[in-house]
């Protein structure tokens, strides 16, 4: 006699793993593009110091001559979207697994999170390969040996640029945080096990630490350090919309539009600073 087992299939439906979103902590928000597409950014030219001249008549200060300025244009070039439908049926037939607001937060967590820090980070990258922020130190392979002294050497350089020492973000891979902990160097208030829970990893010499996984980080780079006022990071449109029996469909049509992009303010390259292995 055959024996047949039962099975069934549950509503409670099985999530990829993905990490939280990890670049929040490295943009600003400081610029509005309300009801425009781009923005100009005006940056006024420093004077040249001079020595006052008592005996220079009317020109004791100097020669006067008009403030100058240059201009950096920031432009959206990010307009993204998706759009779904659920049927009636196969929301009735599986258990009603396929809700509209639960799937929006899974595929915000699973799609546009990864990429909108994929984006940021390549775009911090971008601007510090142009100014040569990635040949602070020797590029190659990290090693327990050689991933503090990496570390130090571009923070130093970093604090010769004249930037902030408070408020700087280190973003590196998780090979790179091991390597660092290998090395025999505590961490700054290495963290309690609740703080990891929260995503927080302590500091390394001021600088707060953000584990991101590889997939994120731009090719041959594990370590990023930056500050939120280098780069800017609008968001001017997150739409979703849920239509109920639009024509041509018995259920439910999805769509979804997500206007971001990522700016890094040319000022303030310094305060960058990247290693890369190769």
């Amino acid at each position: 006699m055959a024996i047949n087992l039962a099975s069934k299939f549950e509503k409670k439906t099985s999530e990829l793993l993905k990490a939280r979103r990890k670049t929040e902590s490295v943009v600003n928000n400081d610029f509005s593009w309300d009801g425009v597409n781009a923005i100009n950014v005006y940056t006024l030219t420093d004077p040249t110091m001079g020595s006052y001249d008592p005996n220079g008549g009317s020109a004791r200060y100097g020669n006067p001559t008009e403030v100058e300025d240059t201009i950096q244009t920031w432009t959206l070039s990010r307009d993204r979207a998706w759009t779904k439908t659920i049927d009636k049926l196969n929301y009735q037939d599986t258990q009603e697994v396929r809700k509209a607001g639960k799937y929006l937060a899974q595929a915000t967590k699973n799609v546009l999170v990864p990429e909108m820090d994929t984006y940021i980070i390549q775009t911090i990258v971008t601007a510090g390969e142009v100014a040569n922020r990635d040949d602070i130190a020797t590029d190659a392979a990290t090693t327990a040996s050689n991933a503090y002294t990496d570390f130090t050497l571009i923070t130093a350089d970093i604090s010769n640029q004249e930037a902030p020492e408070d408020g700087r973000v280190a973003l590196m891979t998780p090979s790179y945080y091991n390597f660092l902990k290998s090395s025999g160097f505590v961490l700054d208030s290495d963290s309690a096990y609740k703080d990891r829970k929260s995503g927080d990893y302590g500091s390394v010499d001021g600088c707060k630490v953000v584990i991101v996984p590889s997939s994120r980080m731009p090719a041959n780079t594990n370590l990023v350090i930056t500050h939120p006022m280098v780069t800017v990071a609008p968001e001017k449109l997150v739409d979703y919309t849920l239509h109920d029996n639009p024509p041509g469909v018995s259920g439910q049509l999805l769509e979804y539009r997500h206007r971001y992009d990522a700016f890094v303010d040319t000022n303030k390259t310094g305060c960058i600073g990247i290693h890369k292995t190769a």
